[in-house]
């Protein structure tokens, strides 16, 4: 490849079902392989990377049960290195259960819709503006966005001590 090519870019589906004669807990090691020789077999090169949210992808659901099929972009660039990544765009959210979600990628008919839902939103008077007109207390009062931002307390019942048994005495 020479130096004014732009890099070669292409879209695969990659299907695992051969990962699936293999034992149970070797399934996700054998798919990481597949897909590196489909890499090799068609984009002719043996430097092949396999993209960090990919592989967190690939081991998401564990050792013993990788996805059955993938949708991949590979990508050469100019010293013939591959870089495998997912196809649609995954981000890493920051949360309790540590999942990767879909960052969705909106359309321009959505973009347009959002931006006339925002301003009309702008334009309805707040519940609290009225009030203090009256002069009476804005912040007694909550709007129903206001109630539905607040997390909600679940009540966490404890489980009840049990007694320790007594000990029947063979008299």
């Amino acid at each position: 490849m020479s130096v004014n090519e732009a890099p070669e870019e292409s879209i695969y589906t990659v299907n695992f079902r051969k990962a699936w004669i293999t034992p149970e807990y070797k399934r996700t090691n054998r798919v990481v392989r597949i897909l590196r020789e489909f890499a090799t077999r068609h984009m002719k090169t043996d430097d092949i990377k396999i993209d960090q949210y990919l592989n967190r992808y690939l081991w998401q659901r564990g050792k013993r049960n990788p996805p059955r099929r993938i949708r991949v972009r590979m990508t050469k660039d100019e010293t013939d290195t591959v870089v495998v990544s997912l196809y649609e765009e995954f981000k890493e959210r920051k949360s309790q259960t540590g999942d990767l979600d879909l960052k969705q990628e909106e359309t321009p008919e959505e973009k347009s819709t959002k931006k006339k839902q925002e301003g009309d939103a702008k334009e309805q008077v707040e519940p609290g503006d009225s009030l203090k007109q009256e002069g009476k207390d804005a912040t007694a009062i909550k709007s129903d966005d206001d109630i539905k931002k607040e997390p909600v307390q679940k009540k966490v019942e404890k489980p009840k001590k049990k007694s320790p048994r007594k000990k029947k005495s063979a008299d």
